[in-house]
């Protein structure tokens, strides 16, 4: 991408989140850069339905008709992914100053709505009768449930659709909305992911015990990548939003730039694990967005990892980190610790985040890390509040199925 026209470079001219930390994205950048992760707490839901991990991360933002500002015949084809996205994606369009009409949509969740498929089930087995179920039920429980509400909420003309990837959907959004712009299908696009916590993904987490399964009576620190006590990750609510135009129209339009799509790299694994990660095909991922972006390993000042807290896939990421970057100490940490992991809305709010860093200034540090993983001593990521003028850094993602995604960000 280096060889592209300076005008005809990808920026993020709007940016909105909403996840445990709030959805003021003047607060979470705050917090952020102080490391200050409120603690986590047990979820009652997961409590009442004895999961091994109860401790769930959730957005306690209101999600109603009047919070929404939407009339509930519009409501009534939203589940609760679909309304928190709207939430999301209204702001992050105010925040861009956006009001054009025909701007893509890519952005999606890992499933549709589990509570209108839970409302079939209960309606077949009260009723025997499959004619009971809801009319509205489809626009709710089919895959494309979070686009297709926002084509309509919005009232947009453009593209929509949302990139099923897991845990690297949101990263994978931002790309394919960026090849959208960049091939001239459309002058702008919002991008981006969102996955909330509910009782069905919860259980299927919990029965491969992917998630935090010991700290039921001791949640605070839950969360703690590359501690050396890590145990699973924290399964919570979040959407990331990010609206994306050529830099040209943003300078045309007048709106402040919070920074810059230099590159993206992909790859797969493809070692027939469908959990376990690939140290080797992290590392690919990350040396194709290097290539894609036209920079080397050494003009990245830092990364945002995908970090989960999970013993393997933790340390299997930074091992990648060490070959990529030849041993160079290059900053990093896992902004997990303060938000949980929002699944198909992590990618996207992680970008988010280090728009923010490489704004303002700074690098967020892990929390709740130590103490460290005794394999990282040598090599630790970002441990306390650091101010840093960064120009270049890199947001990984990495999903289920062996699903990689990279984005290399630039400062404004």
């Amino acid at each position: 991408m280096r060889d592209r026209p300076r005008e005809r470079d990808i920026v993020f001219t709007g940016a909105a989140v909403s996840c445990r930390l709030g959805d003021d994205l003047g607060a979470i950048g705050a917090q952020l850069r102080a490391g200050i992760s409120p603690p986590f707490t047990r979820w009652p839901p997961a409590i009442e339905y004895g999961a091994r991990g109860q401790v769930v991360a959730v957005v306690d933002t209101p999600l109603d008709s009047a919070a929404l500002g939407l009339p509930k015949e519009r409501t009534r084809f939203m589940g609760r992914a679909a309304r928190l996205a709207y939430l999301v994606a209204r702001r992050a369009l105010d925040a861009a100053k956006m009001t054009r009409d025909d701007f893509a949509i890519v952005v999606g969740s890992g499933v549709g709505d589990s509570d209108a498929h839970g409302e079939i089930e209960r309606k077949l087995v009260e009723t025997h009768s499959a004619r009971r179920a809801s009319p509205t039920s489809v626009p709710r429980l089919m895959s494309s449930t979070v686009s297709a509400n926002l084509v309509n909420t919005l009232h947009t003309t453009g593209p929509s659709f949302g990139v099923a990837a897991a845990c690297a959907a949101g990263a994978y959004n931002i790309i394919v909305a960026a090849e959208l712009i960049a091939a001239g299908h459309v002058d702008a696009a919002i991008a981006g992911g969102v996955d909330v916590a509910d009782l069905h993904f919860l259980a299927a987490f919990d029965a491969m015990r992917a998630c935090n399964t010991i700290d039921n009576e001791t949640p605070a620190r839950a969360s703690r990548p590359y501690a050396a006590d890590r145990a699973g990750f924290v399964f919570g609510d979040g959407a990331g939003i990010v609206v994306l135009e050529t830099r040209a129209s943003a300078e045309a339009r007048g709106v402040e730039i919070l920074g810059v799509l230099r590159g993206c790299g992909m790859s797969s694994d493809g070692t027939g694990e469908m959990v376990a990660p690939s140290s080797v095909a992290a590392e690919q991922a990350m040396r194709r967005a290097l290539a894609h972006a036209g920079v080397t390993a050494a003009e990245i000042d830092y990364v945002n990892t995908h970090g989960t807290s999970t013993p393997v896939g933790d340390i299997a990421e930074v091992r990648a980190l060490r070959r990529v970057f030849d041993e160079r100490k290059v900053a990093y940490s896992s902004t997990k610790g303060y938000t949980g992991h929002a699944i198909s809305g992590a990618g996207a709010m992680e970008a988010v985040f280090t728009l923010l860093m490489l704004r303002d200034g700074y690098l967020s540090p892990s929390v709740n890390a130590t103490p460290l993983d005794p394999e990282l001593v040598d090599w630790p990521p970002v441990l306390e509040p650091t101010n840093a003028r960064i120009q270049l850094a890199m947001s990984n993602s990495f999903g289920f199925g062996g699903t990689n995604a990279v984005l290399i960000l630039g400062a404004p």
